[in-house]
């Protein structure tokens, strides 16, 4: 299958839906959900987002990452898609997952780095990934630790020297072009759009998108107060995202990015203790929720942003000016970012 027959069979624009529950507040804003989940089955929501232009890149460049001269591993324009693929990601990554199978559906051959060694009880995201021919190299946290150092992505390049390389979660410059789309889709003007903060990316794709008026609120997944804002600004200020050492800067992209850290803010109360940690009360809220609402959510990433604006609207007053607060009259707009497999993560043997 090749990737403009792939395209074919995604559901875009994804749909914008009513979301009207039973919550305190709820009742002075009006809310619908971007309903990225609905994209595909397995490459849901930001997924394909972030993936879609990373496709389209030329085959890596020489480029001296120590003075930054010369072309970035990503950049330009392919016109076939990449001979194989490289990146990096967790046992549960979504990331991982929805790059395994489009690269499965494309016949290219993959390569999955993965933090921790699960060779004796593979997570359900990883069996997956075997199931679809991926080769896969287990690495502990100090060798994972170095995927974004530039020697680490010198010898990554010489010893898949035809491979694209994509950075963890699929963050990178090409990655904004993408989910700005998000906002091109919304149809029905709005004041606040929310969505979980993991790798920075789509939070800053969503804030470059905006018209002046509006926000965006990030609903933070991991524990990272300052440094979650600092990987949003770095996509949105284009001296900065020169310094990533696997990113071309789209000029497109730069421009209509810069100028906008003004017009986002993180949440940082609702992690609930950390990345892939699900207490008991969100887990509990979780299931009620899904056995209550049209669509399901997980633990790591929808169910944290869900959690956090339950507990916003009931808080919020017409009198908070706060950019990152609620007000009443306002229309918000929450993107479900898709991903499912922490939804996985009790199934594991």
């Amino acid at each position: 299958m090749n990737l403009e027959r792939f395209a074919d069979t995604l559901c875009l624009p994804s749909p914008l839906e009513p979301f009207t529950p039973d919550w305190e507040g709820a009742e002075h804003v009006s809310m619908f959900v971007k309903r990225d989940d609905r994209i595909h089955p397995v490459i849901s929501g930001n997924k394909w987002r972030k993936l879609k232009h990373a496709f389209n890149l030329t085959p890596p460049h020489t480029v001296d990452l120590d003075t930054g001269s010369g072309l970035s591993v990503n950049s330009g324009l392919y016109s076939q898609p990449p001979s194989s693929v490289v990146s990096f990601g967790g046992g549960f990554s979504n990331h991982l997952h929805a790059l395994g199978y489009l690269c499965n559906q494309l016949n290219i051959p993959f390569h999955a780095i993965i933090r921790g060694d699960y060779t004796k009880h593979p997570s359900p995201m990883i069996q997956d990934l075997l199931k679809w021919g991926a080769q896969i190299l287990y690495v502990n946290k100090g060798t994972y630790q170095q995927r974004d150092n530039p020697a680490y992505l010198t010898g990554l390049q010489k010893k898949f020297p035809d491979a694209l390389i994509i950075p963890e979660g699929g963050s990178q410059m090409a990655a904004i072009k993408g989910v700005q789309e998000v906002v091109n889709e919304i149809d029905i003007p709005f004041d606040r759009i929310i969505a979980p903060v993991a790798s920075g990316a789509t939070l800053a794709g969503l804030t470059s998108a905006l018209s002046p008026h509006q926000h965006a609120i990030g609903i933070g997944v991991l524990k990272g107060e300052g440094y979650l804002e600092g990987l949003v600004e770095q996509f949105l200020t284009p001296g900065l995202a020169l310094n990533l050492a696997h990113t071309s800067i789209p000029a497109q992209a730069s421009a209509s990015a810069a100028n906008k850290t003004n017009q986002f803010s993180i949440n940082h109360d609702f992690h609930c203790g950390g990345y892939g940690k699900i207490p008991p009360y969100l887990q509990t809220f979780c299931e009620n929720f899904n056995q209550t609402m049209p669509f399901e959510i997980e633990g790591v990433y929808s169910g944290k942003v869900f959690w956090a604006l339950k507990h916003l609207l009931a808080t919020f007053t017409s009198t908070n000016a706060s950019p990152s607060a609620f007000e009443k009259g306002q229309t918000l707009i929450i993107l479900h970012t898709g991903g499912m497999q922490g939804a996985r993560k009790n199934k594991n043997p």
